[in-house]
């Protein structure tokens, strides 16, 4: 037994040799999730999240999609124009009147599978917030881990979980009457809604009511708004704004092709979807081929260990994989990146294999593969196991081999419990250790995600982070 613990503590200090050898590599990229927030954000805002990547040291970023089911991140002539709220956005459903008083009641009716999540509620008169920063009440109460702290009036609507109030499978009409402190003329009531499919969380589908009060007693009806006339006609150029900024700064882009949704349920017709991305590339490439910063392609199915065992699945992997990179290459002469990963109790081994088989027909460039950490499918020594297991194939198929580092800590959804997907910020430890214990394996490591989980413009835990690593990397105060 003495010899058995010998050996295991001479493997343990074999990898922790590996990982002080110099060979430790920093964070030189990023992917970014957009989002309806993000989907808002100017050449100005752009430059400003790209130039904060920049100072620590990123020079790449990664698209994840840009499309995501009907909803298209740039004006695509493939996108429907009579959609209601796109999804993975903000959607703001306005009532417009005219009336003075001192409570203003918001009574909506959820529709949701799961969630109704508000980030912010907007009472105005002209370009005037009366609301911000007043008091309210709700009713019923909302989830514990969304509470109604004051968030609904701060006059802050981002894109996070974190900073929106939420009620999971409300029994009753959501009830919220805002306190304006005094009787005061008003003329419109916003109110933001989150939608997101796949954290099952929708808009409601009959919009609000509004009532009014002097003494927050007797309300009397002041009308009834609803999403008719809330329908997308335009969608903003994201990823043209995007470019622009990065290609004052000298960065990399690789821009992510479309993604079903229903990927996610283990639905993917090989045949289709390379279709469907070969005509979205053609378009990207038409729009944007002339960016300096255009890097490549970013191919969004995420290839795991588990559902593409048998040959049929295997076979069609490896086939969309092929026509993709193919196609890419001969359009634009630009690489195709990937990004998969692996479960539980992870065998790098067996997954070597697997790639072995496919890399031997799917040319593709670059494999980022995700760590898994994040989403506690695996531990960074399990993880690093893994991405030591899968080098001799990527360097025998002449891929460069990055490591995608998720700096992500996940809260909910599987498989941490049973509810919808949700995240927050990692601590610095651990990022540390993703990065000493991966990177030696590996060509270039990137994040999952900036805009999310890293960026100083979230505050809180992102901010701590990115100081953090600012910290580790030798540019802190």
């Amino acid at each position: 037994m003495k010899l058995i613990a010998i050996l295991f503590m001479s493997v343990v200090l074999s990898l922790s040799a590996i990982a002080s050898t110099g060979e430790v590599k920093n964070i030189t990229g990023a992917f970014i999730q957009l989002d309806g927030q993000l989907s808002q954000f100017g050449e100005e805002q752009w430059h400003d999240e790209l130039t904060l990547m920049k100072e620590i040291g990123m020079d790449t970023v990664i698209i994840q999609y840009s499309a995501y089911g009907e909803r298209f991140y740039y004006p695509s002539r493939y996108m429907k124009t009579d959609e209601i709220s796109p999804d993975e956005s903000i959607a703001e459903l306005v009532w417009s009147g005219s009336s003075r008083t001192r409570y203003v009641r918001i009574v909506i009716e959820p529709s949701s599978a799961e969630w109704t999540m508000i980030p912010e509620i907007t009472v105005k008169k002209g370009a005037e917030v009366m609301s911000l920063g007043k008091p309210y009440s709700v009713d019923p109460q909302a989830s514990p881990n969304y509470p109604s702290d004051g968030k609904l009036t701060d006059g802050v609507a981002d894109y996070a979980w974190g900073a929106m109030v939420g009620w999971q499978y409300p029994k009753k009409p959501i009830e919220i009457v805002i306190d304006l402190g005094e009787i005061l003329p008003i003329d419109s009531v916003a109110v933001k809604f989150m939608r997101s499919e796949i954290s099952g969380v929708q808009i409601p589908e009959k919009g609000f009511e509004v009532a009014i009060s002097n003494d927050g007693k007797g309300f009397m009806a002041a009308g009834k708004v609803t999403w008719e006339e809330n329908k997308q006609a335009t969608v903003s150029d994201t990823l043209g704004e995007l470019l622009k900024a990065a290609d004052a700064l000298d960065m990399k882009v690789f821009l992510g092709l479309s993604l079903n949704p229903s990927y996610w349920s283990g639905v993917f017709d090989p045949k289709e979807q390379a279709n469907n991305n070969q005509r979205i590339l053609t378009e990207l490439f038409g729009l944007y081929g002339s960016h300096k910063s255009l890097a490549g392609w970013y191919l969004p199915e995420e290839i795991d260990d588990r559902n593409f065992l048998t040959q049929s699945r295997k076979d069609g992997i490896r086939t969309y994989l092929k026509s993709m990179a193919t196609y890419a290459k001969f359009l634009t002469r630009k690489p195709v990146m990937i990004s998969p990963y692996f479960g539980i109790n992870p065998n790098g081994e067996a997954y070597a294999e697997w790639w072995d088989y496919v890399l031997s027909e799917a040319k593709v460039d670059i494999i980022a593969m995700q760590d898994g950490v994040g989403t506690r499918r695996t531990t960074v020594a399990e993880s690093a196991g893994v991405i030591e297991a899968l080098k001799p194939v990527m360097d025998k198929h002449g891929v460069e081999f990055w490591v995608n580092v998720e700096v992500f800590n996940q809260i909910h959804g599987w498989p941490v419990d049973a509810g919808s997907w949700q995240a927050v910020p990692a601590d610095i430890d651990r990022v540390i250790d993703q990065l000493k214990m991966q990177s030696p394996f590996t060509e270039k490591v990137i994040i999952f995600d900036f805009p999310h989980y890293m960026t100083p413009r979230l505050g809180g835990k992102a901010e701590e982070l990115y100081e953090a690593y600012k910290e580790y990397i030798g540019l802190g105060d």
